[in-house]
């Protein structure tokens, strides 16, 4: 199916990909269905949570693994499984990410509310971490840095740079 998006024009997704979201997002409680955009270039971690029937409406998100290792998932059982989930570990989470228009340093994530998906059933609920360290401003860049940075190591380690 073809979809507006506000990223990349018009696009062609599969109607199997398209995330619900019952409850919608926090300020966003009426739009339900939602896709995951891969950003242009395929080696950064961001990702566009685009809604389908909206095309001004889309969200950078990140999984907080990428740039924090020790992040776990800790939600009620109920909230998992209001989307048919029963084990963290299945989960995909996904950070909303926040870009202040020319301090790009100033970015940060919402780790205390992530967006679940069940991959599954493509079933998704933004959920409230039971974790008292997670919160909504997270700055990530330095974390970004770090992980890169170790990432590029990984790489010459293996004789591949």
């Amino acid at each position: 199916m073809r979809i507006k998006t506000k990223p990349f024009g018009e696009v062609e997704v599969d109607s199997d990909s398209i995330i619900h979201i019952d409850e919608g997002l926090i300020g966003f409680e009426k739009t339900k269905r939602y896709v995951l955009l891969d950003m242009k270039d395929e080696d950064i971690p961001f990702k566009w949570l685009q809604a389908v029937d909206n095309p001004n409406l889309a969200f950078v998100v990140i999984p907080p693994n990428y740039f924090r290792s020790d992040y776990r998932l800790e939600v009620e059982k109920d909230e998992l499984a209001s989307i048919g989930l029963e084990d963290t570990n299945k989960a995909i989470s996904l950070a909303i990410v926040v870009i202040p228009e020319g301090r790009p340093e100033q970015m940060t994530a919402n780790l205390l509310s992530p967006i679940v998906v069940n991959p599954d059933n493509k079933r998704g609920k933004q959920m409230i971490s039971k974790n008292p360290r997670y919160g909504v401003r997270h700055y990530i860049l330095k974390e970004l840095q770090s992980h890169l940075t170790d990432k590029n190591k990984e790489v010459e380690d293996a004789g591949l740079g």
